[in-house]
């Protein structure tokens, strides 16, 4: 099993609604995305899925985020966007949008800091 592994950031604001604490005012992160694809079997040349693909994909998506107020964005304009729950939606997005034969999203992991990160998988 080869595993293919991309790594973005984006800056985003965000609060989280409910949460009793400094995390329910407005504050902002450097959000870091590692996306690892995974797969069995090479191209001919031996490749799993080139990497330029993958960055593509990932920067497009991750360009809706950029200095964004992520509340304001659905999901999260009803769902909280903890750390959690936006590993959970880049997974299915980015699943999606790298649907190929022999190739899948096994995982995406987003940081908020250096040191605090949640990773999602199926």
């Amino acid at each position: 099993m080869f595993t293919l592994t991309v790594k973005m950031e984006f800056a985003g604001a965000h609060n989280l609604r409910g949460y009793e604490g400094s995390c329910e005012r407005l504050h902002g992160h450097n959000w870091k995305v590692e996306v690892a694809v995974e797969g069995k079997e090479l191209d001919g040349i031996g490749i799993l899925v080139d990497f330029k693909e993958i960055k593509s994909k990932l920067r497009e998506h991750l360009s809706v985020y950029e200095h964004r107020y992520l509340n304001e964005i659905a999901p999260f304009d009803s769902v909280n966007p903890s750390a959690e729950n936006l590993a959970r939606q880049l997974y299915k997005d980015l699943a999606a949008l790298l649907d190929r034969p022999g190739a899948r999203v096994a995982r995406v992991t987003v940081w908020e800091t250096e040191q605090s990160g949640c990773t999602y998988h199926e």
